[in-house]
């Protein structure tokens, strides 16, 4: 009964974890379809604007000098899908077509793609000069025109506007730049609902966290902290990619808002090995574990690079270092579902939910494929997916480790054929009930029962029978028991019961001929003919043994004395 009741609030709360990610991410698809220009929308809502774009690949031209090129015709038309060679010095420009307006119509200009290095906005002023705006990684988000999520700029789109505005983009790798265009209205309400999103998000992990401390604690399972590490790493990546943790966790670092996109992700990963070994384990593979083990030690090799070189080179490893994780996780999570499936199939589902959204990204970013909408949120579809797939995992391992734990603990206490307490701890119950009489004199009763026809029924029946004789016997001596009564088993066979509190002569009498008229009754665990020809001795309080060895001794005495004299079936002793 209390497995029951554990279970169901358990079950109930990973159900409501899993509702409200998935819930989140529904009420956000809209949003993420206008911003990855995949679904049309009212309004400027998200629309790519028209634009021509030119490499400097020394990045040192001025603004003059681009607007030459673009004046000569080097440019080419823009594409928000098309790989541009950013990366070194080289910067990129793009000569931006604004929307026409009929009166001065606030506007912002976004760049949905966080980690951008640098981006500056140059915009004609009214003197004939130009108003520079600047954003991206190199500044502290805290100082940017307008600190969100990635690079955006508020302008006033004038009337018969002459002059285009440009873009500068420098990253530090090849990137497809896309800018889109929204009135100032629509950009606030979608970025309400995006910070609504993600902080539902962080506040959902945070929840995974407090139910992570609570089951290691109560469990005693480490591994919950191995997953608790992992879900914290990975979700601060994920923040850190989407931009959130630049705005609001480290808005004044501009070094670490730049390196913990690449740092954050390969220690997630590190730790998912660290995880994937503490769950396998333990389970007939050590080549695996070491494996694992390994790998995770590679990702921190990386994850130091970041950190104290740069990202190049370690950048380009790190591509085929995720893709190899992957195949990792993959492989262990279906050795560990073929081994051990109940616990297995949930790792497994969870597994392959973040690998069929992250592997989008990273080959992304190897150039490997275009833009999408998978490219830039499949990691967060998938982490958010695998959350609590592996929480399930995780409660019914514990589930299982805990109930075993169980088993074993009673097979220390109890008779594994009868279910009665063995003899270890019938031993106890008398020495405690013998004490107890010392302060309460008329207290307690013991009876000791024997199936005095039990070598005749395996003679005729045979052992199996016989068996199910000794299992019918603590059947019947439990239906006879009283709540907080002992029903043990003797290492000779015969069956203890321990009464206690306050019983009469006649009360015991009683519960002696009623067991005893349960074995003669017809049973369905027996042969038709074959009944329990039950012996019971009882030593009621006062007891006259000053031991818990001379006490089952006199009681061996009167069952052994009634088995050698068929018309006697109950007898008290002193």
């Amino acid at each position: 009964m209390s497995c029951r009741i554990t279970d169901r609030p358990g079950r109930a709360l990973l159900a409501f974890v899993a509702f409200v990610l998935a819930a989140c991410w529904l009420a956000a698809s809209p949003l993420v379809l206008a911003q990855t220009g995949s679904a049309p929308a009212a309004g400027w809502l998200g629309r790519q604007g028209e634009a021509l774009v030119l490499v400097d690949t020394a990045g040192q031209q001025t603004l003059a000098q681009v607007q030459q090129r673009f004046a000569g015709g080097e440019a080419t038309p823009a594409s928000a899908d098309r790989i541009m060679p950013a990366g070194g010095t080289a910067a990129l420009w793009y000569q931006l077509a604004l929307p026409v307006v009929s009166e001065p119509t606030p506007l912002v200009l976004a760049l949905p793609h966080p980690g951008m290095n640098r981006v500056d906005l140059y915009r004609p002023a009214a003197d004939g000069g130009w108003h520079v705006l600047r954003s991206g990684d190199s500044i502290p988000v805290s100082q940017w025109p307008l600190p969100y999520l990635h690079p955006a700029f508020e302008l006033v789109q004038q009337p018969g506007e002459a002059r285009p505005s440009y873009l500068r983009v420098q990253h530090s790798h090849p990137i497809s730049v896309r800018w889109t265009v929204w009135s100032a209205r629509d950009f606030q309400e979608s970025s309400k609902r995006w910070h609504f999103l993600l902080g539902a998000y962080a506040g959902l992990v945070a929840l995974v966290l407090v139910i992570c401390a609570v089951n290691a604690y109560f469990w005693r399972d480490s591994i919950h902290f191995y997953y608790a590490a992992y879900v914290l790493v990975i979700a601060l990546g994920q923040l850190s990619l989407t931009g959130l943790t630049g705005e609001y966790f480290w808005p004044d670092n501009p070094w670490w808002n730049d390196v913990a996109s690449n740092v954050l992700p390969v220690t997630g990963a590190a730790l998912g090995h660290l995880f994937m070994r503490a769950l396998v384990v333990g389970s007939g593979a050590l080549w695996v574990t070491r494996l694992m083990l390994a790998m995770a030690g590679v990702g921190a090799v990386l994850a130091m690079g970041f950190l104290f070189v740069g990202r190049d080179p370690f950048f380009a490893i790190s591509g085929p270092y995720y893709l190899a994780s992957f195949v990792m996780y993959f492989g262990v999570a279906l050795w560990y579902a073929w081994r051990i499936p109940r616990v297995g199939l949930w790792v497994l589902a969870g597994v392959l939910a973040v690998l069929a959204g992250a592997v989008f990204p990273v080959l992304r970013n190897m150039q490997l494929v275009p833009v999408s909408f998978m490219t830039q949120y499949g990691a967060q579809l998938g982490v958010a997916l695998e959350i609590p797939l592996l929480l399930i995992a995780l409660y019914v391992r514990t589930r299982e480790r805990r109930d075993n734990r169980a088993r074993i603990g009673a097979m220390a206490r109890i008779d594994p054929l009868t279910g009665a307490v063995n003899h270890r701890v019938m031993l106890e119950r008398l020495h405690q009930l013998l004490v107890h009489q010392l302060r309460e004199p008329a207290s307690g009763a013991v009876l000791r029962v024997r199936i005095g026809n039990l070598q005749a029924i395996r003679d005729e029946y045979g052992l199996q029978v016989a068996q199910m004789a000794l299992v019918h016997a603590g059947a019947c001596i439990t239906q006879v028991a009283r709540e907080g009564d002992t029903v043990a088993r003797h290492r000779d066979g015969d069956f203890v019961l321990i009464l206690k509190g306050r019983v009469t002569r006649d009360q015991i009498s009683e519960m002696g001929q009623r067991l005893i008229a349960r074995g003669l009754a017809p049973s369905e665990r027996l042969p038709p003919g074959a009944v329990l020809q039950l012996k019971v001795a009882v030593a009621a309080a006062p007891f006259q043994a000053t031991g818990v060895a001379l006490l089952l001794q006199a009681l061996d005495a009167a069952v052994t004395e009634m088995a050698a004299r068929p018309g006697k079936a109950l007898r008290f002793v002193a």
